[in-house]
């Protein structure tokens, strides 16, 4: 959504609304030090969050208009001072908020890497592939769209068959790459990128379409599912455990095998596809763990009705669980280390532990 124009006096107003009702509340003490902000207005050394501020002048939520570039033009136009907050030796945290709007300079690639112009921007220093679709797309000969509980998305290459080269390959393999794919929808030019959430790819096809020239050719087409499609607990609760494994070395290879990317027929739900990928992952962990925490290395807390330890299923490299199903990023721990990871002071350090713990045993 475009940021509707309003006068600097509105914007002063909104500055004296968010010392008045907004600064001594909880949520917004210290915000300077939360890197989920990057710029402020700076009014005679006071500092104000300018995406919030921009949204108490004109009326819109903060997650329908993108920050960074386009926030810090609107304020600068209508003479205010925009300054970069500094930042120590933390990360802002990868993490979106579905519907939400995003600056791709300064708020996606910008921030976390990958091309600024490329319809798969794979990052080099995050576990993330950063995805964007848009109306557009169709005059290069990409048809995006929802079918069957997936997002049909059509690989890159304007002319000439698609091959699985460079993005396509980073799509068709980041579960083994240990990369979240975020899909973005572009809402326009200068209008910012739209989250649609986080995806994993079920499997791929290839199907005959235009390219940008009107000539037919070979398209790569991925189904995408969105996360959240793998159970809760690591456990085998599911109608035909006749076909999981029993013996370790076993386990392994049909969890692997699962995790391989496929362009089979796509008779098959692409969301049974990710379910039963997540279920052979799900199997092989846990006979891993042998009812040890692989965090803590203490054993499972208790022992579930069926006689299995219980422990929870931790993605390392994702901040939620669920989606991103691949041996060497999923550890199995016990419901302590797993809060603790997800809230505790200490929490990514732990993270970090049991992600080096898992590169060993997976190799």
């Amino acid at each position: 959504m475009a940021i509707k124009a309003v006068s600097k006096e509105r914007i002063g107003k909104a500055l004296l609304e968010f010392d008045r009702e907004y600064r001594s509340k909880s949520e917004w003490q210290d915000w300077e030090n939360n890197l989920a902000h990057r710029y402020a207005v700076n009014v005679g050394g006071e500092l104000y969050p300018a995406k919030k501020i921009v949204s108490l002048a004109t009326g819109i939520a903060v997650g329908e208009f993108s920050g960074g570039r386009p926030t810090n033009s609107f304020l600068e136009k209508r003479g205010f001072t925009i300054v970069e907050l500094p930042r120590g030796e933390g990360e802002p945290e990868l993490q979106f908020t579905p519907e939400a709007v995003y600056d791709r300079k300064t708020e996606i690639n910008g921030l976390f890497g990958g091309s600024q112009q490329s319809g798969i921007a794979a990052s080099a220093t995050h576990p993330a592939i950063f995805l964007f679709t848009g109306d557009s797309g169709e005059q290069y000969g990409y048809a995006d769209h929802w079918e069957g509980g997936a997002y049909f998305y059509t690989g890159e290459g304007q002319r000439g068959p698609m091959t699985l080269t460079r993005g396509n390959r980073a799509i068709a393999e980041h579960a083994v790459d240990g990369r979240a794919l975020y899909l973005f929808k572009s809402l326009g030019k200068g209008n910012g990128y739209a989250y649609m959430g986080e995806f994993s790819c079920a499997d791929m096809f290839t199907r005959t379409q235009p390219d940008v020239d009107g000539q037919d050719r070979a398209a790569l087409v991925f189904r995408l599912v969105p996360s959240g499609i793998s159970s809760g607990t690591i456990e085998a609760e599911v109608e035909d455990e006749a076909d999981l494994p029993d013996s370790l070395a076993a386990a392994r290879l049909a969890a692997l095998a699962a995790c391989k990317p496929g362009s089979d027929e796509v008779g098959q739900s692409a969301p049974r596809k990710i379910y039963q990928r997540s279920r052979k992952v799900a199997h092989y962990v846990l006979m891993r763990a042998q009812g040890e925490c692989e965090s803590c290395e203490k054993p499972a807390p208790f022992i579930k009705k069926d006689g299995t330890p219980y422990l929870e299923p931790h993605h390392v490299n994702r901040l939620s669980d669920g989606g991103l199903d691949h041996p060497r990023y999923v550890g199995a721990v016990c419901p302590s280390c797993h809060r603790e990871i997800h809230s505790g002071v200490h929490g990514a350090s732990v993270n970090e532990r049991l992600k080096q713990r898992l590169e060993v045993i997976e190799g």
